[in-house]
């Protein structure tokens, strides 16, 4: 489930405050190689401007972040989103996503996480926070008993362009993601040129591992 949603290896994660800005963004991601996206629900602007991206820029597959109830998957379905990502494993949340046959990676961090998500039908994981939880060195550790299992981790937390080759080398690792290819200073400074150096420096550096 919504491995095809991560044929990119990287995954910008977007927190954005007006649709105006949302467009702004999702183009210099474009225009830097980046065509799938996160918008975090942490603002009102959320849903506008999922809504917004999906009209002008449909090639931009968008996926709707930090999902933390059931009523949000419906509103970012509603929106465009293609895909729903949750920072940690909500039965009610998994459930409705399956209700509403919404492609979703729920959010693990611990082997109890891992086997409730297993048991639950879904083998690609959003690993947060990946850094604080030991990096590659906990990924490796949890290869043993799991990685036959064909789960993969969707790894998020702490990741950038110094340790982001660790991450994707290792056969568990479907993708990388964060705030580190859409910096929130350069969002809020408005300088989507700079976004876009950083998207086509990152896709570089991915696309060589």
């Amino acid at each position: 489930m919504t491995q095809k949603n991560l044929q990119s290896k990287l995954l910008p994660a977007v927190t954005l405050s007006d649709a105006d800005s949302a467009l702004k963004i999702a183009e210099a991601l474009l225009k830097g190689g980046l065509n799938v996206m996160e918008v975090t629900f942490r603002t009102e602007a959320t849903a506008p401007a999922i809504s917004a991206i999906v009209q002008e820029f449909p090639e931009m597959q968008i996926g709707a972040g930090t999902i933390l109830s059931p009523d949000q998957l419906a509103v970012a379905r509603d929106a465009g989103a293609q895909f729903g990502l949750s920072p940690g494993f909500s039965n009610p949340v998994t459930k409705k996503a399956k209700e509403l046959d919404f492609p979703f990676i729920p959010g693990v961090m611990t082997p109890t996480d891992i086997e409730t998500a297993l048991n639950a039908g879904y083998k690609t994981l959003k690993l947060f926070p990946a850094s604080d939880m030991g990096g590659i060195n906990y990924i490796n550790s949890l290869a043993g008993p799991y990685q036959h299992t064909g789960i993969r981790f969707l790894t998020m937390g702490g990741i950038n362009e110094t340790n982001l080759d660790s991450y994707l080398k290792h056969e568990m690792v479907i993708s990388a993601g964060g705030s580190w290819l859409c910096p929130t200073d350069l969002i809020q400074q408005k300088k989507f040129d700079e976004i876009t150096a950083v998207a086509r420096k990152s896709v570089k550096l991915a696309n060589n591992i």
